[in-house]
């Protein structure tokens, strides 16, 4: 009997200690795994790439800005030295005019006078201004130097053969073309002799 109790005795303190030694281990545990997390440094989220592109800026005042309807202003072109270069274009008025055989009418009449000629000019002066101002890259560009006409009077009043001098961008937009049109459809009155006259215009 007393070694049954014994026996007993023994398996009960050996559950004991196995449960006890269980409860220990699992504290134990428990502890390791928060002193782990308590020391791990946060994770830090990685930021998302963010793609990069191209952004029209626009010139000139912001679209809030604008006044509603109004349209950007223009910028004036920039003109180059060769854009500003003396251009002549035209007939050469060096050679001699073709003389007719009978010139007994003639004789009788004089050399048409400044006045006379300028009385006929400034009639078309207007015209041959809008020519100028149409041969310009915009109205906003300031083209400097002067544009020269020259012109051959016949004697019956006829204009024949024309030259222009000018800055090379007025003739690449059609300067000389413009004034020729305009110059050769003067006429003036007869005169006893044909006549060279130049008129220049200075630009602004």
């Amino acid at each position: 009997m007393k070694g049954f109790l014994l026996g007993l005795l023994v398996a009960g303190l050996g559950f004991g200690g196995y449960f006890y030694w269980q409860h220990l281990r699992s504290t134990a545990q428990s502890f390791a795994t928060t002193a782990v997390d308590a020391g791990a440094p946060p994770a830090i989220k990685k930021a998302k790439k963010r793609s990069r592109g191209a952004i029209r800026v626009a010139r000139g005042p912001a679209a809030s800005d604008a006044l509603p309807g109004a349209e950007p202003e223009a910028e004036p072109v920039r003109l180059s030295a060769a854009d500003l270069r003396p251009v002549a274009q035209g007939d050469d008025l060096s050679r001699p005019d073709v003389l007719r055989l009978d010139m007994s009418n003639d004789k009788e009449l004089a050399e048409l006078s400044q006045d006379q000629i300028d009385e006929r000019f400034r009639g078309q002066e207007s015209a041959i201004l809008d020519c100028i101002a149409r041969a310009r890259p915009d109205p906003e560009s300031y083209v400097p130097g002067r544009v020269t006409i020259k012109f051959r009077i016949q004697r019956a009043g006829s204009v024949r053969g024309v030259r222009v001098e000018g800055p090379a961008v007025l003739q690449r937009n059609g300067l000389y073309g413009c004034i020729k049109n305009v110059v050769g459809g003067i006429r003036f009155p007869a005169a006893g002799t044909s006549q060279i006259v130049s008129y220049p215009f200075t630009l602004s």
